[in-house]
C-alpha cells in the first residue's frame, strides 16, 4: 500500500490566545482553534490547531485572539474517553508551518527588515 496525502491550509482568525503547556520531557506544544468564514456565508467553521517544540513557542509568544495567521499541517484525529467514560474524537490539525498575515505584524517586519538594511 502506497502512502496517502495528509495536508491542509489554513487562514483564519484565533478565537481566543493559545494556550501553552509542557510535556515531562519539557517539550513545548501550543493548542488554539481559528475561525474561518464561510465563503457567502455569516458562519464560520473551528478549527481546532496544535504546534509542537519551537514552533509551539513561537505561536505562544506572538498569537493572540483575534489576529489574522495561515496555517499548514496534517489533520490528526485522535480517540480518548471523557470525565464520564464516553468514548470521544478530537479532530485538529498538527502544524509545522505558520504564517502570520496582520497588516500590523508586517509593518513591525519592515521596520526590523529597514533598520537591519540601514546597518
Amino acid at each position: 500500500m502506497t502512502g496517502g496525502l495528509n495536508r491542509s491550509i489554513l487562514a483564519g482568525r484565533l478565537t481566543a490566545d493559545p494556550v501553552v503547556r509542557y510535556t515531562k520531557k519539557e517539550l513545548a506544544v501550543t493548542h488554539f482553534c481559528l475561525a474561518i468564514n464561510r465563503v457567502g456565508s455569516d458562519n464560520a467553521e473551528f478549527i481546532n490547531c496544535v504546534a509542537w517544540g519551537g514552533l509551539a513557542k513561537v505561536c505562544g509568544e506572538f498569537l493572540k485572539k483575534g489576529r489574522l495567521v495561515a496555517v499548514e499541517g496534517r489533520l490528526q484525529v485522535r480517540g480518548y474517553k471523557d470525565k464520564k467514560g464516553q468514548k470521544k474524537t478530537s479532530t485538529e490539525v498538527v502544524v509545522d508551518n505558520m504564517q502570520m498575515l496582520d497588516s500590523k505584524f508586517y509593518n513591525a517586519a519592515s521596520k526590523a527588515d529597514a533598520t537591519l538594511v540601514e546597518v
